[in-house]
């Protein structure tokens, strides 16, 4: 591994909700010299990746705030989604959320609440777990036959949690079912009072993600099947304005 990409590691461990970094935290989690850790973070706070916000502490910096915004000006999925999760929220009232597939997490990159939209734990950037929510499910539903063999041997107790078969036969066959229904719907689970319904975002044979669409129970809910379709019919629309991979 290149010495620039060990020192961008550093940002690796802005996670799980930690806010403030030490010199000893970085060598400690990149196994390195007080003197590598110290370099690895004059380098990125040159560039403004991060600050210091005591003498020995520092955060994230403003550089990161900027490319937040280039990303969101630059990423060809947002800006094929953002006006048709507009429209869905304005006919259905209610959160739309698009989430992209991270590795073996689900992170949301844009969110539109409509006039009667829940506030939801689906924040922009916040990495959300693959078993659970529509969001997430539908995802899952959609990876390849390798990725859920070794999903149903290496993350057994997660899908027990979440109330899914770890046998893999099991599994492939409860999301191949999922699959077939196209959209998913799920009711409080992960937030609760709510119902989600989502459908699967393609790029050609890729899988990039999922649109969502969330309902508060405390609103009157149309019929489910007008909205799992009008999910499915704006995920659609999405993918048709994606151009193909290589393109």
């Amino acid at each position: 591994m290149s010495t620039t990409a060990k020192a961008l590691q550093v940002l690796v461990l802005f996670r799980d909700g930690r806010t403030h970094l030490r010199a000893i935290d970085v060598m400690e989690a990149l196994d390195v010299s007080s003197a590598t850790a110290y370099r690895y973070m004059a380098d990125l706070e040159g560039i403004g990746l991060i600050e210091r916000s005591s003498i020995n502490e520092y955060v994230l910096g403003p550089t990161i705030v900027e490319l937040d915004r280039r990303i969101r000006e630059s990423d060809p999925l947002i800006a094929a989604a953002k006006d048709v999760m507009k429209s869905l929220t304005e006919r259905t009232g209610g959160t739309a959320l698009l989430c992209r597939l991270h590795g073996r997490k689900v992170v949301c990159v844009h969110q539109v609440r409509g006039r009667s939209g829940p506030v939801v734990s689906y924040e922009r950037g916040k990495a959300m777990p693959l078993f659970l929510g529509a969001t997430s499910k539908i995802i899952l539903a959609h990876m390849g036959v390798d990725v859920l063999r070794e999903i149903a041997t290496s993350q057994a107790e997660e899908l027990r949690k979440a109330r899914l078969p770890v046998v893999f036969d099991e599994l492939s066959d409860a999301m191949t079912l999922l699959r077939a229904e196209k959209v998913c719907i799920t009711h409080s689970e992960i937030d609760s009072g709510v119902r989600g319904f989502a459908a699967a975002i393609h790029q050609g044979r890729n899988l990039l993600g999922s649109l969502s669409i969330v309902l508060s129970d405390q609103i009157v809910l149309p019929n489910r099947k007008q909205v799992a379709d009008q999910v499915l019919r704006a995920a659609l629309r999405i993918e048709g304005r994606l151009k193909p991979p290589g393109n």
